[in-house]
């Protein structure tokens, strides 16, 4: 029968009713989905039309393709990022992880950290009103929560006020980064955070072991002391599809 006008196309309409046949929990047992010859039968389509319909559902990150065992949902609990609770001063200040306000009590490791001493470059040393190639600190890492990459988190601080602190070592120490400012005298009293969802680079998708067509979260955040000096920023890129963004604040 031809298609009608304005009609989606048929791999798009077995997509369509496959998303809903997940978002109902039909397949919520092993999360395995029927295998392309069963569903070409049920949907009475071309295998061909099918392995299209299941490329859209792989694009979209709701599906995943294992290699000799077929085709399965996705399951991830989303990290639920609240920006407001985790820099707030009494959870930094009383020398807890903000990230605690992120993963409860899921498994989380820092990998591939890089401390160290570089000369600045132009665009970093503008927000922090510093010249170019001024020494800063930077400290390099990427997050796993249960195993998995979530975040690569770039940070750069001033080197007079990293200097001396054990913000210049691997293990910053109770409340991080921002307890050893305010120690010395710098603490940040205000934060800003732009966000921006776009596709990552090719460096990027392999650094955070993303799928095909998963968008990321590339976060700046500059933190301010007292007197508006700016003490840190830290530029962070997420994997969209491990995250959800949550932001309280009163009316």
């Amino acid at each position: 029968m031809p298609r009608k006008p304005g009609e989606p196309l048929k791999y798009r309409q077995i997509a369509d009713d496959l998303r809903g046949r997940i978002d109902a929990g039909e397949f919520s047992g092993d999360g395995k989905l029927p295998p392309e010859r069963a569903l070409a039968e049920e949907y009475e389509a071309a295998p061909g039309t099918v392995r299209q319909a299941l490329g859209v559902l792989r694009d979209e990150g709701v599906t995943e393709s294992r290699v000799g065992s077929g085709v399965y949902i996705r399951k991830w609990r989303p990290i639920v990022r609240n920006a407001l609770r985790r820099l707030s001063g009494e959870q930094w200040g009383e020398g807890k992880s903000i990230w605690d306000v992120d993963v409860e009590h899921r498994r989380l490791e820092a990998v591939e950290v890089q401390i160290e001493q570089i000369p600045v470059s132009a665009d970093v040393a503008r927000t922090l009103d510093l010249e170019e190639a001024d020494p800063v600190w930077r400290r390099n890492r990427k997050y796993l929560v249960d195993g998995v990459p979530v975040i690569r988190s770039t940070s750069y601080i001033p080197e007079d006020l990293a200097r001396g602190t054990r913000i210049t070592q691997v293990d910053s120490g109770p409340g991080g980064t921002y307890a050893r400012l305010r120690e010395t005298g710098h603490g940040p009293v205000r934060f800003r955070e732009e966000l921006r969802c776009r596709m990552p680079s090719a460096a990027e998708s392999e650094d955070l072991g993303l799928p095909p067509a998963t968008p990321v979260v590339e976060i700046c955040r500059t933190a301010y002391e007292v007197t508006g000096r700016v003490v840190e920023v830290n530029r962070m890129v997420l994997d969209a599809s491990k995250y959800l963004l949550v932001y309280d604040f009163p009316a």
